[in-house]
């Protein structure tokens, strides 16, 4: 497929839903004709037996609950919406369409409507696969981040190229690709959404990972809110919560504390740096941490997680610093 034809697809928008498949009624579903085993482009009846899974899936778990449900309704009226499979050999192999592959057979069917693709290359596969499970199936945030890792790595893509095809702007592809960054049991309780982005990013902003895997288990514990998570991370960092030797957050007494301690900031004032660190991480887009204390002295952090993203970082210093130079 030419670089002209993938652009032409919209692959942002999810593979299945630029094809030229509709909702199969009941009455077309009976009236499609089985495989002749040559024809691509068409839509046609194909036996579950022969299908391979994709070797590219990102999707890995599935809610069995749901995948009752699905088979169930397909019992009762028959899957509405085609699969889409390219040919392999004597059989298919799965390019969209894996939890209704499993629903199909769990409601007992032996064959399947599938859209049949002509795909060349290994890499358009992987990118047709990707592209359709981030954007249409409800992944969990570590699948989706491994998606777009695999769309870098084994397609060669940048994060600018991965959030173009994706559909999302690169500062939600690099979000998404810093939770691999996280401790493993972090990144398992993203997966089974015992924790949501909003917690990832917060637990993020900490360097240390002990004290990482502390705050998680405070906040699975204590069921805390994302906002009491910033608050939580924030004590932290200000040295207010330190780290036991028993792995435990706890408060740091009063009396440990300098009498000359740096003064700290009002509210209002921390709101107004929480605005500016926002207005400066659309900005760079990046993650950006700003700090500073009642004295007006402080500390902004750029992150970057790639050279080629420092790169990025540079010339567009550059470019404000030329913007800064122009005659007023």
């Amino acid at each position: 497929m030419s670089p002209k034809a993938r652009s032409s697809l919209g692959l942002g928008r999810g593979l299945e839903a630029l094809l030229p498949v509709e909702s199969l009624t009941p009455e077309r579903m009976r009236q499609l004709p089985y495989d002749d085993g040559v024809s691509v482009g068409v839509v046609a009846l194909i036996e579950i037996a022969r299908i391979r899974p994709n070797p590219y899936q990102p999707r890995r778990d599935f809610d069995p609950q749901a995948l009752q449900e699905l088979a169930h309704s397909i019992r009762e009226r028959g899957l509405i919406q085609p699969i889409t499979v390219r040919r392999s050999g004597d059989g298919y192999e799965l390019i969209a369409g894996e939890r209704r592959v499993r629903a199909s057979q769990e409601a007992g069917l032996t064959h399947i409507p599938a859209y049949i693709l002509d795909v060349e290359r290994d890499i358009e596969l992987l990118e047709l696969a990707l592209i359709e499970n981030v954007q249409r199936e409800n992944l969990n945030p570590i699948e989706t981040a491994l998606g777009y890792r695999r769309l870098m790595e084994e397609c060669h893509l940048t994060q600018e190229e991965v959030a173009l095809k994706v559909g999302k702007d690169r500062t939600t592809v690099a979000n998404f690709l810093r939770l691999l960054r996280l401790p493993e049991p972090i990144q398992e309780a993203l997966r089974q959404r015992q924790l949501s982005m909003g917690h990832a990013r917060a637990i993020l902003a900490l360097t240390d990972e002990q004290l990482q895997l502390a705050v998680c288990r405070e906040v699975l514990s204590k069921g805390l809110s994302v906002r009491q998570t910033e608050t939580l991370v924030k004590e932290i960092e200000l040295g207010r919560i330190r780290l036991s030797q028993d792995g435990q957050l706890v408060r740091t007494p009063t009396a440990t504390r300098s009498a000359s301690a740096t003064p700290s900031i009002t509210g209002q004032l921390e709101t107004t740096l929480r605005e500016i660190e926002q207005r400066l991480q659309q900005l760079f887009g990046t993650r950006v941490r700003l700090s500073a204390n009642a004295r007006g002295q402080g500390k902004l952090e750029l992150e970057f997680y790639s050279f080629e993203e420092l790169e990025r970082l540079l010339e567009l210093l550059t470019m404000l610093e030329k913007l800064h130079r122009l005659p007023t």
